[in-house]
């Protein structure tokens, strides 16, 4: 079966190319069915007799509705142009598109996306061309302003910029929002941030940039058009100059860093109040201070001398002040032997003044050193810096008043200064720091625990200044806290044995009479009590009980065979890095009377006696551990 032209209706070969009636290629013409002839629904594209659509697909498919093309004069070759022949239509009338109302359609079309690109295009605001920046007053002296011409812009965009839902909702009440002024926000929204606005020249390039609110496009429906740029600055009068600063005289005094800048004018052509500085007190050797030229002045000076300054600003660098030391390396060898001399001199003369004939101080050696520095240079209640030399030695006593103790003795010397003469301390405060001596009522300026003296120095006082140790003294910095048992080590272990054992072999020299037989003095176990609440007082962090036992007896058997248990306390036990430390010394703890005597012993006669006052009593702020000779009075 052939097909139809779809221009004159005549029946086309299957593999005809063009109608051999009218020439007209195959496809191409007025809106009839390629299969029977009849005009195509121009609605819906399918013949309305046949439901065939042009191409002969089935009916109910999408086909494009092909269009009339304007009439050739002629057919095909040799052929006239006869018109399309008459075809059935069942009764019902042909409709066909005209081409000529498709073309106006197709131009409204065009038009109307002209219309929306030139009407998006105008209701842009260009913000640079409402931009005016200006120079005014005097080279060197001018000032810059940036101004928006907002009632240009109102005049052009009033009725084209409009408020968001969102600012209905929310900026009810709001002036500008009363008064329908949507322009208002814009103003209020929208600034130009110049670089540099004041003290400029001519000649001179100065940034601008826009500064737009981040909420203004959630309030205002608007499109904005703008970029950065640098002005030029042009304009400015000019007239002679000269020197404002040769005639000020600029002085420092004080110490660094708190020192302080004066200056004062000398000459004829202006007075001192014409000058600013932007900084006057607080100041260390090195510091930049600027002296300013009052820029508001500047007309009344042209009007008296016909001149202005050549400069509106100078630079001064603070020199000559006295300096407070900040640091032990910035100290010179000669200060410190100084130093380290002074302070041997104050140990032993307070030992010489202050130990009686018995007690002796042995074995002075140099042990270090803290440096510190205040944190506010401003105060004047404190002292700027300090350096602590320490020395250490043996303290003892011929007659066994106390337990020989090695002492750290740290010499306090304030306010090192730094000046063109080299370097000074403005006073030697003497030995800091007081501990009492194991086993009497004596004591002694300076630290049995050199970690004390670490704490009260460095710790106590971080709040106010900054410390550094070193030559030795570094160490207590470094320390690890105790938990257990095993985190005391063997080695630190054995060193507590031997002294709890000397302690106590001291105390039944000393206590003990003559008829008093000891014998069997055994390490039986230890104890460690660990605060549940750590605390900077190491001394409370825990506690370690180092127990002996030993059998009693008497000469004349005034009492039976008694079996004692010894328990030695020391609290707060650290680690540092190459020992044991043992922030306090509380000796053997307990005292018991033997039954039915009057005579009386340190320690506990009772194991469960000593379990209950050392770990049970103490279990509502200490946790606890028991080695395994002790388990017996109780785990």
């Amino acid at each position: 079966m052939g097909s139809y032209c779809t221009h004159c209706g005549s029946e086309m070969p299957i593999d005809a190319v063009f109608c051999v009636n009218c020439g007209t290629p195959k496809g191409v013409g007025r809106s009839y069915c390629g299969n029977c002839g009849s005009q195509l629904d121009p609605n819906s594209g399918f013949c309305v007799n046949c439901g065939v659509a042009p191409d002969n697909t089935a009916a109910g498919a999408s086909m494009p509705v092909f269009v009339e093309p304007v009439p050739p004069t002629a057919g095909g070759p040799g052929i006239p142009y006869a018109g399309p022949p008459a075809q059935p239509n069942n009764g019902k009338l042909k409709k066909t598109l005209p081409i000529i109302i498709i073309a106006g359609v197709l131009a409204f079309v065009a038009l109307m996306v002209v219309l929306v690109v030139s009407i998006n295009a105008s209701s842009t605001i260009n913000l640079n061309k409402y931009l005016t920046i200006e120079a005014e007053g005097y080279d060197g002296y001018g000032s810059v302003r940036a101004s928006i011409d907002w009632v240009a812009i109102t005049e052009k965009y009033g009725k084209k910029v409009k408020f968001t839902k969102r600012a209905s909702r929310e900026l009810f009440g709001m002036d500008w929002f009363v008064s329908g002024a949507p322009i208002l926000a814009l103003e209020q929204g929208i600034r130009v941030r110049m670089e540099k606005s004041s003290n400029v020249s001519n000649g001179e390039e100065i940034n601008y940039e826009w500064v737009i609110d981040e909420e203004l496009y959630d309030y205002v429906k608007v499109k904005l058009k703008y970029n950065d740029d640098t002005y030029t600055v042009s304009g400015l009068s000019t007239v002679g100059t000269f020197d404002a600063f040769a005639d000020v005289e600029v002085t420092f005094s004080g110490f660094a860093p708190n020192g302080r800048m004066e200056y004062r004018y000398n000459g004829s052509d202006l007075d001192s109040y014409y000058f600013s500085c932007d900084k006057t007190d607080g100041l260390s050797n090195g510091d930049t201070v600027t002296l300013k030229i009052d820029s508001s002045k500047i007309e009344s000076l042209i009007s008296r001398i016909g001149k202005v300054p050549a400069e509106s600003e100078k630079q001064y660098v603070v020199s000559g002040l006295d300096e407070y030391v900040a640091k032990y390396s910035d100290l010179t060898e000669d200060l410190i032997t100084k130093m380290r001399s002074e302070a041997e001199d104050t140990i032993y003369s307070y030992t010489a003044s202050n130990y009686d004939s018995t007690s002796s101080l042995s074995g002075l050696t140099y042990s270090g050193y803290i440096m510190s520095m205040i944190k506010d240079a401003g105060s004047y209640y404190d002292d700027k810096n300090c350096v602590y030399i320490i020395y250490s030695g043996t303290v003892g006593n011929s007659e066994g008043k106390f337990s020989t103790a090695k002492v750290f003795f740290p010499v306090k010397f304030t306010n090192i200064l730094k000046n063109a003469d080299g370097m000074t301390y403005e006073e030697n405060e003497g030995i800091v720091g007081r501990s009492d001596l194991d086993g009497s009522w004596s004591s002694t300026s300076g630290y049995t625990n050199p970690l004390l003296c670490y704490m009260e120095i460095v710790e106590a006082n971080r709040d106010k200044y900054t410390s550094e140790c070193g030559d030795g003294f570094e160490v207590y910095q470094n320390r690890t806290d105790i938990a257990k048992l095993e985190d005391i080590g063997e080695n630190g272990k054995q060193a507590l044995r031997d002294d709890a054992k000397t302690r106590i072999e001291s105390y039944m020299a000393n206590e003990y009479n003559e008829d008093m037989i000891v014998s069997g003095l055994t390490f039986k176990g230890e104890y460690l009590l660990v605060a549940k609440t750590q605390g900077s007082d190491f001394a409370k962090n825990n506690r370690y009980f180092v127990v002996y036992s030993a059998t009693i007896s008497h000469a004349k058997n005034e009492f039976p065979t008694t079996t004692v248990y010894y328990p030695v306390e020391y609290d707060g036990i650290v680690k540092l890095p190459d020992e044991y430390m043992v922030t306090k010394t509380e000796g053997i703890q307990g005292h018991a009377t033997i039954t039915d005597t009057w005579y009386g012993t340190d320690g506990y006669i009772d194991g469960a006696t000593m379990f209950s006052e050392l770990i049970t009593a103490n279990r509502d702020s200490y946790t606890y551990e028991v080695s395994d000779g002790l388990t017996e009075f109780g785990s």
